[in-house]
């Protein structure tokens, strides 16, 4: 039986969830981008081998919804140091 949680693939860019309940198994994305979606029962996404636009392209096109991916983006503004002790 395979684990059925939400599963959670993140870059410094994108973020991609996968619902396996909900996976239809169409193979959309795996024929579409393999380098990112490979079909391996371990880590079998991998958003670091695409642009951040590209996986959320191939997201959109998942026929369940049972991949979503979102742009990573910093809560923290930046902050420049002033020099002083």
């Amino acid at each position: 039986m395979s684990d059925r949680r939400l599963q959670v693939y993140q870059t410094d860019q994108v973020r991609v969830t996968y619902d396996p309940s909900v996976c239809m198994h169409s193979g959309v994305c795996l024929r579409t981008m393999p380098a990112v979606f490979d079909g391996r029962p371990e880590r079998w996404v991998q958003p670091e081998n695409a642009a951040a636009e590209a996986v959320m392209a191939v997201v959109a096109k998942c026929p369940s919804g049972a991949l979503r991916a979102q742009l990573v983006t910093s809560v923290l503004r930046s902050v420049k140091r002033d020099g002083g002790a």
